[in-house]
């Protein structure tokens, strides 16, 4: 039986959000920057730019985060059957 993948990853998916304004205070932020995050999450995409195919396995929220999430993933290479709303 073929290989499809070469790496499946487990665990919690997040947003992680950056302040815009390098050496400002969290409480004077006007605006963010925002990408994916969480262990598995990362390792997934680090890896499929590698060129490993790979997958996590985690849920997220059926809302934007959890929209943002998958589109992002789906952008990085990673297979993202394994993610459930």
């Amino acid at each position: 039986m073929p290989k499809t993948l070469d790496l499946i990853t487990i665990g919690r998916s997040s947003v992680d959000l950056y302040g815009a304004q390098i050496g400002g205070r969290l409480e004077d932020m006007g605006s963010f920057d925002k990408y994916i995050g969480g262990s598995p999450t990362n390792i997934a995409c680090g890896t499929a730019r590698l060129g490993l195919k790979s997958a996590v396995i985690t849920g997220v929220g059926d809302e934007h985060m959890g929209r943002f999430i998958i589109e992002q993933l789906r952008r990085e290479g990673v297979n993202t059957d394994g993610v459930k709303t």
